[in-house]
């Protein structure tokens, strides 16, 4: 059984991957960076790899130029891959020395007519890298209409998404800082706003005791401020009620 390495950051690129090629009888080990992928050659020493070109830590490039220089996996081909936006460098990928390139989301037709003829006869791989490139980037002819895998484009808008969701958060995250920010900075009061009294003490005022008039004083305070001597302070007048006592007879 043919083993295929599927090095992909993308679990739903994995997931269509592993679908097609285990469906066709392929013995399929998936990796999320290019470090792992390199560790897995020594154990697995498969007999093709599929490399996205955007992977973390090693790229799909570092991985091929590794392949094919290293002179320890000569039957190994590699096959680079790229999603529906990525940019790839065809100049790049020859100089590496890949055998092929196809685009995802992966299409079952497109993908094994790629990898079957490089898997059966690896010596003719490189002799049929420019004709299995044009077969994987052209499109399908419209002669042959096929029904639509609904998995083929949920996978491809996730991809897209997925390439769109991290420029989305950094966005979002600046907007959420800077708002939050702003709130915890203090306020100033400027020095001609008018200052508002507060109920409570409007309050206090208004059951204050309010100042004695004039027609409020006693008689002998008006006479005393006419005069000008002082007034004899008010003594409160005591009224005795004198009993009155009947003689019995």
């Amino acid at each position: 059984m043919s083993r295929i390495l599927l090095a992909d950051h993308s679990p739903h690129a994995q997931r269509m991957g592993e679908r097609i090629l285990r469906d066709e009888g392929y013995e399929v080990a998936t990796v999320t960076d290019g470090e792992t992928a390199l560790l897995r050659l020594k154990d697995l020493a498969p007999d093709l790899i599929l490399a996205d070109i955007s992977l973390p830590s090693r790229t799909g490039y570092e991985i091929c130029e590794y392949v094919k220089t290293s002179g320890k996996y000569p039957q190994t081909r590699v096959v680079l891959t790229a999603g529906p936006v990525a940019a790839y460098d065809e100049a790049r990928a020859q100089a590496a020395g890949a055998d092929g390139f196809v685009r995802k989301p992966f299409e079952a037709s497109v993908l094994l007519s790629m990898v079957q003829p490089l898997i059966e006869k690896p010596e003719a791989g490189t002799a049929s890298q420019p004709a299995a490139r044009a077969a994987a980037l052209a499109p399908p002819a419209p002669a042959q209409p096929r029904p639509v895998d609904r998995e083929q484009v949920r996978a491809a808008v996730i991809l897209a998404l997925e390439a769109s969701m991290i420029t989305m958060i950094e966005n979002i995250t600046d907007k959420v800082v800077l708002a939050l920010e702003a709130d915890t900075r203090p306020k100033l009061i400027p020095a001609t706003a008018p200052v508002e009294t507060k109920p409570a003490i409007r309050a206090a005022m208004t059951a204050a005791p309010k100042l004695a008039t004039p027609a409020a004083q006693p008689a002998a305070a008006r006479e005393a401020s006419k005069t000008g001597t002082p007034a004899p302070p008010d003594e409160p007048v005591v009224r005795i009620r004198t009993p009155i006592f009947r003689s019995l007879s």
